[in-house]
């Protein structure tokens, strides 16, 4: 490769970053950990998140490796971490917007069926199409040094590549532009779908509450409860139902026992 001119990596950007790095990987190790020690609480929104943190993971992981180092040519360590980045950075994007059009057709079409059969082909796309992206980009020897034009010391697209630009945007950029096109225009539905609801104005607090409370069985169930509990009525309703449900079998028996009781009257 014909000499470069490097563009010069300041040690602030590199605390900087990973420093943002470390926020990036506390934050989704959280949200998987979470995840994995409270079973009752996987409900699919969850499940997204939880695959968006683990694309988040990869690139916090990946892009750290790549500042602390500050590659300088070629190697082994810079492809594998210019397409470990490729791969979750790009899966990042998908899963973002996966999210996006989950809340879209639950809350705004009001179809949780249908909004639970869209994750398969989420996983299809989210980690199929940056996956074949990647594959392609390491085999055509487009990943490597790109003598930190573009990153802080990390590998992505070789500078030498002369169709360079082409993929930098399909290992990244084209989705990050479409996911920026993508995401105000779903939200944005959302919030007029939930204010002319009359729900309110904050979409946020909203998109919250549907995802980890109304969403999530055990703690609807315990809020319920709470309710039925704080409720003279409720829980009086509650008792009753309880103990309705205790005598029905006990119907079945006793109506055996008053026909067989007939039937020997008749003998």
């Amino acid at each position: 490769m014909a000499p470069v001119n490097e563009t010069e990596v300041l040690v602030s950007e590199q605390v900087l970053v990973l420093f943002s790095c470390a926020l990036s990987f506390l934050g989704s190790s959280l949200i998987i950990l979470t995840f994995i020690v409270w079973s009752d609480l996987r409900t699919t929104p969850r499940k997204l998140l939880v695959y968006l943190s683990v694309s988040d993971w990869l690139s916090a992981v990946s892009y750290a490796f790549g500042v602390w180092n500050v590659f300088h040519t070629n190697s082994v360590e810079c492809v594998v971490q210019g397409a470990i980045s490729t791969f979750a950075n790009t899966s990042s994007f998908f899963w973002t917007v996966a999210i996006a059009v989950y809340l879209y057709v639950f809350i705004v079409r009001s179809s949780q069926r249908l909004a639970d059969g869209l994750v398969l082909l989420f996983h299809l796309v989210s980690w199929g199409v940056p996956l074949a992206i990647t594959i392609a980009a390491v085999c055509l020897n487009k990943i490597g040094y790109d003598a930190s034009e573009v990153s802080v010391g990390w590998c992505w697209v070789r500078i030498d590549a002369p169709d360079r630009v082409l993929w930098m945007l399909l290992t990244g950029k084209i989705w990050e532009f479409l996911a920026y096109l993508t995401l105000p225009v779903l939200y944005i539905l959302i919030k007029r779908h939930i204010y002319m609801a009359g729900i309110g104005n904050t979409l946020q607090g909203a998109a919250n509450c549907i995802l980890f409370v109304l969403l999530t069985q055990p703690i609807r169930t315990r809020l319920c409860s709470a309710l039925c509990c704080c409720s003279p009525c409720g829980a009086e309703a509650q008792h009753s139902h309880d103990a309705s449900q205790r005598v029905l079998p006990g119907q079945d028996t006793s109506a055996q026992r008053e026909d067989g009781a007939s039937r020997s009257a008749d003998r």
